[in-house]
């Protein structure tokens, strides 16, 4: 099936496996690079799923265990070492909702899709090899825990949330990658790795046809059976926060905090959820963007060295996290307060936030590596493929933008505050 991304000028062109792989190509003009993905929707979060009706529980980082454990072939042959050969770059990342596998360059686009297929649908797990990668991953983690960054993030994670498995942190703790089986491993990748729960992405100077038989005639990719459904444990979650307070001691020469508020979707519901993260994105850009008022009044007053913000999606909640260096992090926090005390935006903020973003819709099209990320986050944020996101955007208008803002409840509010050590 072909599609056009409305007012772009950029085909697209999809298509289904006989056992349920979506796959979506895009063909580029003039380009001689490509960038492929090849995803799964299973993240850290799904620590607990059904089998059969019975509840299966997991330990907190098998996603990433299992991500680190895809790069082992039974041949023997190294998949970075394959790639680096054929000259093409590839990684792997997993976040809480899902795991990617991904290669970018220049040469042998139809020898590197075959073989990111083939070590991703041949598993080799062996009691040893999962051993022997127990003390690199907690390394890693040991690594990270030293970050301050990432520390407060987990942190403020835990001040947020309950019961949601979001709370844990992406890779474990070292107690609980040292629980992780080969059996563990299998039993998660039957379940998500199945075509039917993954999406392939290919964008850049592509030949579709060629692609497209490459794909469905894959040997591995064709011995899954039928798509099966996964069923996922539902959490109940409480809208408030565990801690409005964290701090810690690191090292860091000037302080640095995250401010988040916690939003409950479901008293968002109806908006559509393109709908939430759009007019969520506004009232965002608007408070603390580049030409907010806030932004102009923390630096000139001298409050922070610098900061950023982000808008995050976790199952039922977003939260919408502020990042900052301060030595002066109580009036720092003061201004974000005042700022979300009475949030009220004008019609010609929404109408200069809309141009800026149609302007940067126009010139991501044109970037093999954004497009081929932007159409993977839209599946895995909405299970689709916006094309006309460049006319969602002018179709936002004021009388929804207010009444997405009288249901925002912002009271739900944590604080984590990094310390330099010196100063416990």
């Amino acid at each position: 099936m072909k599609k056009t991304f409305s007012n772009l000028d950029q085909d697209l062109y999809t298509f289904t496996t006989s056992n349920g792989l979506r796959v979506y190509l895009v063909p580029f003009k003039n380009k001689k690079n490509y960038y492929a993905i090849l995803g799964t929707m299973y993240g850290s979060q799904d620590v607990e799923f059904f089998i059969n009706h019975q509840k299966i529980k997991t330990p907190n980082g098998t996603a990433h265990f299992l991500e680190h454990k895809m790069f082992e072939m039974e041949d023997g042959i190294d998949p970075f070492k394959f790639f680096s050969q054929s000259g093409v770059s590839t990684n792997a990342s997993t976040t809480f909702d899902n795991t990617r596998y991904y290669i970018w360059g220049i040469n042998n686009l139809e020898s590197n899709i075959k073989y990111l297929l083939d070590f991703i649908y041949s598993p080799y797990f062996t009691d040893s090899n999962v051993e022997k990668e127990k003390n690199i991953i907690n390394e890693e983690i040991a690594m990270y825990d030293d970050d301050p960054e990432w520390a407060m993030d987990d942190t403020m994670r835990k001040n947020l949330f309950y019961n949601l498995p979001v709370k844990e942190k992406i890779s474990g703790t070292k107690e609980s990658v040292n629980e992780i089986t080969k059996e563990d491993l299998m039993q998660v990748y039957d379940t998500f790795y199945h075509p039917s729960n993954m999406v392939l992405i290919i964008g850049g100077n592509i030949k579709v046809k060629e692609l497209k038989t490459l794909i469905e005639n894959h040997e591995k990719l064709n011995s899954f059976k039928k798509e099966h459904m996964i069923k996922r444990v539902s959490y109940d979650e409480p809208s408030d926060v565990v801690s409005e307070y964290s701090e810690l001691y690191m090292n860091v020469q000037i302080p640095k905090l995250r401010f988040s508020i916690k939003i409950d979707k479901n008293k968002l519901s109806c908006f559509s959820d393109i709908e939430q993260n759009m007019y969520l994105g506004i009232v965002m850009t608007s408070l603390f963007g580049q030409s907010s008022q806030f932004r102009e009044l923390v630096i000139s007053e001298g409050l922070t060295t610098g900061f950023y913000v982000e808008k995050n999606n976790f199952c039922n909640y977003f939260t919408l996290d502020i990042t900052a260096e301060s030595d002066k992090a109580d009036m720092f926090v003061d201004e974000i307060k005042k700022t979300l005390k009475n949030v009220k935006i004008k019609p010609t903020e929404l109408e200069r936030i809309k141009k800026v973003w149609i302007a940067s819709e126009i010139r991501m099209i044109d970037n093999v590596e954004t497009t081929v990320d932007n159409i993977y986050s839209d599946l895995m944020a909405y299970n689709q493929v916006y094309y006309n996101r460049v006319d969602y955007i002018r179709n936002l208008n004021m009388k929804k933008l207010n009444k997405l803002i009288s249901l925002l409840d912002l009271s739900n509010q944590s604080l984590v505050m990094v310390f330099p050590k010196n100063e416990k």
